[in-house]
């Protein structure tokens, strides 16, 4: 038997609550358990004492492996030993992590309440910026298709953190039914066919969602559909170079809501 609307509705909202819960609660866990090791750690490391700190930040790791702030910690207590590859995989699962939990969020999150759930992030974030860029720094030797992966994990992250400082959590963002006048594009570059996507033969849409910003930037740009091969990475990078003039609402520029679409097609 079929459920009323009105019921399959009122199910799909409680689902929805029900993911927004555990994600928070993932967040919440990872940055502050185990909180007595991690503290331990800091300071054991603030002192030097790079062995023990290490040793501490690895049983809080195991303990619970979705600890951001745990594994950016080993991964500065091993970088100070000198142990860079085993450093560079701290630095990776902390880097990682944050962007799971920034994708898991804006998966979920509505639109009205995006600034908020960002901002719920922030620390999250520092910590995620901050082990990504330590991880592409000592990784000199990572092969093209890998710098941009984590090029564009970097960019993507800073541009979520911008969005998390107190400055922007009340920041509105409309939708384009909202303002008075809807941003206006005047240049979309197209993106580039990498060559394994052409030697895969990968035809397809990427669609993205972002913020027109009142700054006349792009920005959090969020990818809703995705194709392999670095395809999603040349929209992403494309879609950062279009130029537009700014909605209006009121009077004044605003920020809005863009989705973009961009077809990849071999001929």
């Amino acid at each position: 038997m079929q459920l009323p609307t009105s019921t399959r509705r009122q199910l799909a909202s409680l689902a929805l609550a029900f993911a927004i819960l555990l994600t928070s609660l993932a967040v919440l866990r990872a940055q502050q358990a185990p909180s007595d090791e991690r503290t331990t750690a800091i300071s054991l490391l603030e002192k030097g004492d790079t062995v023990a700190a290490a040793k501490l930040l690895k049983s809080a790791t195991k303990k619970d492996k979705y600890d951001i702030l745990a594994w950016y910690w080993l991964g500065r207590a091993l970088e100070q030993q000198g142990k860079v590859g085993d450093a560079r995989k701290s630095y990776e699962k902390a880097a990682k992590l944050g962007d799971a939990f920034l994708t898991k969020q804006l998966e979920t999150v509505e639109f009205r309440n995006w600034a908020s759930a960002i901002n719920g992030l922030k620390p999250q974030l520092e910590i995620a910026v901050t082990s990504a860029e330590a991880f592409r720094k000592l990784s000199p030797k990572l092969s093209r298709a890998k710098a941009e992966e984590w090029n564009e994990r970097v960019d993507w992250l800073r541009d979520f953190r911008y969005f998390s400082d107190g400055a922007t959590v009340n920041l509105s963002i409309f939708r384009s039914s909202e303002v008075t006048t809807r941003a206006r594009v005047l240049s979309k570059p197209e993106p580039l066919y990498t060559e394994a996507a052409r030697e895969h033969k990968i035809n397809g849409t990427v669609v993205l969602r972002a913020i027109f910003a009142e700054d006349g930037r792009v920005r959090a740009i969020f990818p809703i559909r995705r194709l392999p091969e670095g395809l999603t990475g040349a929209a992403i990078r494309a879609a950062r170079q279009i130029r537009f003039a700014p909605a209006m609402k009121d009077g004044k520029p605003v920020s809005m809501w863009m989705q973009l679409e961009y077809n990849f097609n071999i001929y």
